[in-house]
This record gives C-alpha cells, sequence and structure tokens, in this order.
C-alpha cells in the first residue's frame, strides 16, 4: 500500500488569514509594512527550521526593516493564535485513511514555539505513523533532506510516497526528489488522486 504524505498549512490546517496579518501590523506598528513582510519572509526558513529561536527572529526582523524593539513574546503570540485551527474536513478523511491501513506522515514547514502548541491541541496528529516537522529536524522544505527525511521516517521508498502540498515549489521539490507530488486544491484533490490508488 502506498505511504501518503501531507503538508500541513493550507492542508490539514488554515493558513493566517488577512485579519490576523493585520492583528500583526497593529501589534508592531511598522512605518513600512511592506518592508517587515519582506523580512518576515527573508528570516522565516531559518525560523521554520529551528535555526533561528523566537528572540532571534524577530529581532532579526526589526534590524532589517527598521521596526526598533519588538515585544516578542506579544508578537510570537498574537501570530500563533491566527495558525492554530484545523481543516476538520481534511482532519476526518486523513483519520479514515489512517484506519483504512494507509501509513499517513505530516512534513510541515513550522517554527518551535508554534509546533508545540499545535502538538498539545491537535492529539490527532499522534495517529499519523510520522510527524516530521521543520524544526525538529533543522531543515525546511523545499530543500531536499527534509523530503528524505519525512519519507525514511514513513519507513517508505520516495517512488511510493504520495505527497500532497499546497505550494507548487514545495510540490515541485518533492518531485525532484522522486516522491509522486501533488498541488492540493482542496479536499476533492485528494479523493482523486486517492481513487487512482484503489
Amino acid at each position: 500500500m502506498p505511504k501518503l504524505l501531507f503538508d500541513m498549512y493550507g492542508v490539514l490546517m488554515r493558513p493566517a488569514t488577512p485579519e490576523s496579518h493585520a492583528a500583526l501590523e497593529r501589534l508592531l506598528a511598522p512605518s513600512d509594512a511592506e518592508a517587515m513582510w519582506e523580512a518576515y519572509g527573508f528570516y522565516r526558513p531559518d525560523y521554520d527550521a529551528g535555526i533561528f529561536s523566537d528572540s532571534h527572529f524577530w529581532n532579526e526582523v526589526a534590524a532589517r526593516a527598521g521596526l526598533g524593539e519588538i515585544p516578542v513574546a506579544e508578537a510570537v503570540a498574537c501570530e500563533n493564535r491566527g495558525l492554530l485551527e484545523a481543516d476538520q474536513g481534511m482532519v476526518a478523511l486523513v483519520k479514515g485513511l489512517i484506519g483504512e491501513g494507509y501509513s499517513v506522515g505530516i512534513l510541515s514547514n513550522i517554527p518551535t514555539t508554534l509546533a508545540g502548541q499545535v502538538r498539545e491541541k491537535h492529539t490527532w496528529l499522534e495517529d499519523c505513523a510520522a510527524v516530521t516537522f521543520s524544526c525538529d529536524i533543522g531543515l525546511a522544505k523545499p530543500h531536499p533532506e527534509a523530503y528524505r527525511v519525512a519519507v525514511d521516517a514513513l519507513s517508505a521508498q520516495p517512488k511510493d510516497t504520495y505527497f500532497f502540498d499546497d505550494r507548487i515549489d514545495y510540490v515541485e521539490g518533492a518531485s525532484y526528489c522522486g516522491l509522486n507530488a501533488h498541488l492540493f486544491r482542496g479536499i476533492d484533490s485528494v479523493r482523486e488522486v486517492l481513487s487512482t490508488l484503489e
């Protein structure tokens, strides 16, 4: 039976919304919001990989974007509040697949503090055969080794692993590593692929 590997944000978990971004902007009050988000994106891979701590990440963002001193704990709490909601339909699908005997894994780019909160709130993750978080392995997608670690954690081979992600660059990274990678376009896109495995 093929192994299944899912991204979290944008697939199993709700991604950040414009409202949550606006809340962060209200807290940090940047004079140039575009510069803040550019700095945020620039340093995010190292934050997701666990190379940067919360304070290191936000201090680097502040320095690059000229924000002045950031209330780090408040910034982390503000951002994480918008990143704790699961897509219940997708979670139900995954639970059903596990019940049918599929070996299901997770591969997600997620920083350390958020990962702890997600694990605490979403105990269904414990039903997965393997959960590979970037902050635990020091690597973030689309680094090839991130996919290899996730596949190894499933005791699988790339060619026998079906991967679903909502970002095309991460899908392309998985394809490069030999996985059967598919762009997630909603729950029906997963069902369509699964129908070909029956």
